[in-house]
């Protein structure tokens, strides 16, 4: 959910040799940390397209398209975003541990995904509710605003004052717990992936038992949805067994099988425990991706998609309801120029210093060099 978005992943220090590492790929495979994974680039592309592409559909009054829940989408976008920081977050942790004290890695990693989310999120909940009590008689509370700030909403029950914010205090809380996932794959080597099904499946009995007692599980429901990225990480030498197309083919019919389904009655929370599951298990096993112009395409929307994620839902709302006299032509069209603008200032005046002085922070922690790390 979780920011500038692109799957650049690398391991540091020498591969395992092959004989000590059954799940190593075959000679000439590339492992998924070797390179720049235009994979991840082209699914967060396609997340942060689903999550606009439901927003426009809402605003034009659709919220079903037959049985085609399209809010659900917007959803799968999310929990693709979910999945995908796991996974190239661990990668970070695997880099930045190899240069930095171990007893001071997860500090610095918090650290520097601090300075990555906040900076964006903090201009947003502050235009916004600048723009909110300029416009209207009311506006949000000190105590939401403050509460989006800190992304704290779902603790405190404040409302999100966009309504996108509300899955980053979800991913904001589970960096905390990434550190202690990384050292658990590290201590348990080649059966790291059996340890993460076990605690997936532990998550999920967890929550069922919860929900059973009658008791609030909103805090914990997204817990099976990071993990898969984790698993993703621990099979990321996994031999590459399918084409970049069945990765993309399995996303697009979970984004026309997944709002179906939950326009029929099916548990949204359910569908997507399944979903992130097994996208977690497809993405190691997938061949990288050889089209050229969707290699280009994929980088590009993934650099800037933490931007185009915070800002499309306020231009959306001003140009479409606050600006209602613009034909809705021109408002579609203005919205596809000034959002695309809109997340490019915001990675080249935000985002990235916010991602380059988190680093020299995290320098001056450890006291070594940090080396780049990974945007996501």
């Amino acid at each position: 959910m979780k920011a500038a978005p692109t799957g650049r992943v690398a391991i540091s220090g020498p591969r395992p040799p092959q004989a000590a590492n059954p799940g190593a790929p075959a000679q000439g495979a590339a492992g998924m940390a070797d390179v720049h994974s235009q994979n991840l680039d082209v699914l967060r592309a396609m997340a942060v397209g689903f999550v606009v592409i439901s927003h426009l559909l809402i605003e034009y009054s659709q919220l079903m398209l037959g049985r085609f829940h399209v809010q659900s989408l917007g959803t799968l976008g999310v929990l693709i975003f979910f999945v995908h920081t796991c996974l190239v977050l661990m990668q970070s942790l695997e880099r930045h541990g190899s240069t930095g004290k171990h007893a001071t890695r997860g500090g610095s990693f918090l650290l520097m995904r601090a300075f990555r989310i906040y900076p964006m999120s903090i201009l947003v909940v502050l235009a916004v509710s600048l723009v909110e009590r300029l416009w209207s008689q009311g506006g949000p509370s000190i105590t939401t605003i403050v509460s989006n700030i800190l992304l704290i909403q779902n603790l405190t029950g404040a409302p999100s004052v966009t309504p996108v914010l509300w899955s980053l205090p979800y991913e904001v809380q589970m960096y905390l717990f990434l550190p202690a996932l990384f050292v658990l794959a590290s201590l348990a080597g080649q059966r790291a992936w059996c340890w993460i099904v076990a605690l997936w499946i532990a998550a999920i009995v967890v929550i069922l038992l919860v929900w059973r007692l009658g008791l609030n599980y909103e805090l914990v429901k997204f817990f099976p949805c990071f993990l898969p990225g984790v698993l993703a990480y621990c099979l990321r030498h996994s031999p590459r067994r399918y084409p970049a197309a069945f990765l993309f083919l399995f996303v697009c019919a979970g984004a026309v099988s997944f709002p179906a389904l939950v326009g029929m009655g099916c548990s949204a929370t359910v569908l997507s425990w399944v979903f992130c599951l097994l996208l977690g298990l497809i993405l190691p096993q997938c061949r990288e991706l050889r089209t050229a112009w969707l290699r280009s395409c994929g980088k590009t929307i993934a650099q800037y998609s933490y931007g185009i994620y915070l800002v499309h839902v306020p231009i959306l709302y001003l140009l479409f309801r606050h600006f209602h006299a613009i034909p809705r032509p021109v408002a579609l069209l203005l919205f596809g120029v000034v959002v695309p603008l809109l997340a490019f200032l915001a990675y080249h005046w935000i985002e990235k210093p916010g991602i380059a002085y988190g680093r020299v922070l995290a320098r001056r922690i450890n006291g070594v060099a940090v080396q780049k790390p990974l945007s996501v």
